[in-house]
């Protein structure tokens, strides 16, 4: 599990802070930090404040990764690295039980941070930081929308019948957390969204399955935005469970809430879109990453 609650007893009179900071190997602005969440208390379970001296047994709830197979990224810098996240996997964890990414990378290297996430459903190429110098011009990067994204993803029908070629999407997008409800979780088309605009180049059309490949650029970063969009025009992702029939998406999110997913074959998913390549300049070098 990414946290776990274990008891601790110090050999001496301690500051909370500096006992915690020992325990974890942090700074004290880190342990601090731990405090402050409520991450430590007493056995009979009393939040303990950073200044308190400890003389007794505590318990301490923190983040211990548990390597994964996909602990290793398979590109390195000494500014960043490249890891592949796998389908139905969290990038970040969502509470104290689901196992995620973050937990991979962590194990792999306490320094490094997510510079940028994939959705649960969706598999593919996640960049993060080697060490703090390099965190925040990797993410200014893509908040200036200086990374390319490109996507590979395979749509329901023969979307030849709405266009040929390469053409755009351009429809705004309420994200969720202006949207409340059951299927809140939802981003939706709507005019006082944000401007949200989507390269779609067709690869190739299968008459056998119906299905067609396509080549997806998005030029902004909405939540969910080339599953909304593709959605928007008729041509739901192959495998896609929240943007379909709203009693089809409210048993996907039950089940995905009860961790049903792999229980239930039914209910699990296999969303055919995957993040494949990635293309940047930084430091004055240029990267372009893109997945065989």
């Amino acid at each position: 599990m990414p946290f776990v609650a274990e008891v601790f007893t110090p050999k001496a009179p301690i500051k909370a802070a500096k006992f915690v900071a020992e325990v974890l190997a942090c700074n004290l602005k880190q342990a601090q930090s731990y405090i402050d969440r409520g991450r430590l208390c007493t056995l009979q379970g009393q939040k303990i404040h950073k200044a308190q001296v400890l003389d007794q047994p505590v318990r301490l709830l923190f983040f211990k990764p548990t390597p994964k197979p996909e602990s290793s990224p398979i590109f390195t810098t000494p500014y960043f690295a490249i890891y592949h996240k796998p389908k139905n996997l969290y990038s970040h964890p969502k509470n104290y039980t689901t196992h995620s990414l973050y937990e991979s990378i962590y194990a792999n290297n306490p320094h490094a941070r997510l510079i940028n996430r994939l959705d649960y459903e969706t598999s593919g190429l996640v960049l993060t930081s080697q060490a703090k110098a390099h965190e925040k011009p990797l993410r200014e990067l893509f908040s200036s929308r200086q990374v390319v994204k490109t996507y590979a993803a395979l749509v329901q029908g023969d979307l030849r019948a709405y266009a040929s070629g390469a053409f755009s999407v351009v429809l705004p997008i309420v994200e969720p957390s202006s949207i409340r409800g059951d299927l809140g979780v939802r981003s939706k088309i709507g005019k006082q969204g944000k401007f949200s605009a989507t390269t779609i180049e067709i690869q190739s059309y299968d008459p056998k399955a119906d299905q067609t490949h396509l080549k997806v650029t998005p030029l902004t970063g909405r939540t969910h935005q080339i599953r909304l969009h593709l959605s928007a025009l008729g041509y739901p992702l192959v495998g896609e469970p929240l943007y379909i029939e709203d009693n089809h998406a409210r048993a996907y999110l039950d089940a995905k809430k009860a961790d049903f997913l792999g229980a239930f074959g039914r209910y699990k998913t296999e969303l055919a879109l995957e993040a494949v390549g990635l293309s940047f300049s930084l430091y004055g070098l240029h990267y372009h990453l893109r997945l065989n």
